[in-house]
């Protein structure tokens, strides 16, 4: 009988002596959290659990993670990861910077939209950090933690610098460059946020990229009154 690939994500694969491959397995559990995530909801993510969904002993994710922070820091990493690469993945086929900003716009949009929990996950955790985590830089005991943090931070934040760029493409001001950027990220996170929990919905008729089209047009034409 046919096996079905899609009820799990693929156990990593082990060596002779039955150990793993050097980074397979942290793969194959951040793809297990994203799964539970999906599935079950942030609530739902632990260690054993994501053990448990990829068919290893209870302690074998602990070769990798501390505890259940460091499991969502990492799924909140590759979360802002494939967030920046949606971006960069429109980046080479526009030339006009309008274009460019409307489409780095869709490209998080639709990301969020399609990978609602994680996204969710990733704007909660990158927060928490950020209050809680301000001076951790400065001990010595948190170096690592502190490494991470600024990886974590590093990727949270290229989205906003990819579009602030795109904005500094139409003006030599630095300083108003970077006040349309906060505006327009303010925008793309707020919609995404109430279409996410349903508040609000894309009219009829209008595709996503029309949609924010309209309502980018509609803030220009305010803001220049």
């Amino acid at each position: 009988m046919p096996r079905n690939s899609t009820s799990k994500p693929q156990s990593p694969a082990k060596e002779a002596n039955g150990s793993y491959h050097h980074g397979d397995l942290k793969s194959s559990l951040i793809k297990a959290a994203n799964v539970i995530l999906v599935r079950d909801g942030a609530d739902a993510l632990s260690l054993r659990a994501i053990a448990a969904e990829v068919g290893v002993s209870h302690m074998a994710p602990y070769s990798h993670f501390k505890n259940k922070k460091e499991l969502v820091q990492a799924v909140a990493f590759a979360g802002f990861k494939q967030m920046s690469a949606a971006m960069e993945g429109v980046k080479a086929s526009y030339n006009k910077p309008e274009k460019l900003i409307l489409e780095y716009g869709v490209a998080c949009l639709e990301f969020a939209i399609n990978n609602a929990q994680l996204y969710r996950l990733m704007l909660g955790q990158v927060e928490t950090r950020g209050r809680k985590n301000t001076h951790s830089e400065n001990k010595k005991s948190e170096s690592k933690e502190s490494d991470q943090l600024s990886d974590l931070e590093s990727f949270s934040k290229t989205p906003f610098i990819l579009l602030k760029e795109a904005f500094s493409l139409r003006t030599d001001d630095k300083a108003l460059a970077r006040a349309q950027a906060m505006g327009a990220w303010a925008m793309v996170h707020g919609l995404s946020a109430l279409i996410i929990e349903g508040h609000i919905e894309i009219p009829e008729g209008l595709s996503l990229r029309q949609f924010l089209a309209a309502a980018a047009l509609q803030t220009q034409t305010l803001s220049e009154n």
